[in-house]
């Protein structure tokens, strides 16, 4: 209808009617496209704080976890020291040398960082586009450089932790039978060797050091978590920031 009454006006030569029906048509395009512009914005709007909503959720669960792994790393730290200790004082302890056997025997294993990823590696791979706020953002992509910057260290201990494992393998005799290896050295033997109780020595500096790093890393977890908290609070039931 509008292309036809646009052909009569030229005809017609009724410049007016072509400026206005033009115009029409003009604004008719320009208000679709920014309607479309509109809905891609709002869906854009509403999918960053889908995101950040989904990682403060795997935040949360991350605490619980992450708590338990700090827990577990202070035992595992707390064996070794002790351990080491008694070693070097040439005194098995409390519990006698029966004691120290079972504590021996479970020094070895550590625990990386038990914080989930997939949200957080996901907003970093590009998707914290949609995500508006700047300080939000910031505080997102930090937070993951400083896991990754924690997971490097912590990797990199892990061929130093394993050589002391392994050279106090040589040095002390273990009953491998049965699911649980069984200590054969005793107290004496592993007191009076130096390269065992150097072993142990520097196991134990690696599980403080990992230690470490989990606090910090749980630390910064609870932080970014109530930040999360606060931005999704202020935006609840609103048009956001």
């Amino acid at each position: 209808m509008i292309l036809r009454r646009i052909t009569d006006a030229f005809r017609n030569q009724d410049w007016f009617t072509v400026a206005v029906e033009t115009l029409i048509v003009v604004l008719g395009v320009f208000l679709g496209l920014q309607v479309n512009n509109w809905n891609a914005a709002r869906m854009e709007r509403q999918t960053g704080e889908q995101l950040v909503q989904r990682l403060h959720e795997e935040l949360t669960l991350s605490l619980a976890q992450e708590q338990t792994c700090v827990e577990r790393m202070e035992q595992y730290f707390t064996d070794a020291r002790d351990t080491y200790e008694s070693l070097r004082s040439g005194e098995p302890g409390e519990g006698g040398e029966a004691a120290f056997r079972q504590q021996f025997a479970q020094i070895g294993p550590w625990t990386d960082l038990c914080i989930i990823r997939s949200t957080l590696d996901d907003l970093h791979a590009g998707r914290i586009a949609l995500v508006r706020d700047e300080e939000i953002k910031r505080i997102i992509l930090q937070f993951h450089d400083d896991l990754e910057g924690t997971d490097t260290s912590i990797a990199n201990l892990g061929g130093v932790h394993m050589q002391a494992m392994q050279e106090m393998y040589r040095e002390i005799d273990y009953d491998w039978k049965g699911e649980n290896r069984r200590l054969v050295s005793s107290f004496d033997e592993i007191s009076d060797n130096t390269a065992a109780v150097r072993s142990l020595g520097t196991t134990t500096f690696i599980f403080s050091t990992v230690l470490q790093y989990h606090r910090r890393a749980n630390n910064e977890l609870q932080a970014v978590h109530q930040a999360l908290a606060e931005y999704l609070g202020d935006n609840a039931g609103g048009e956001g920031r």
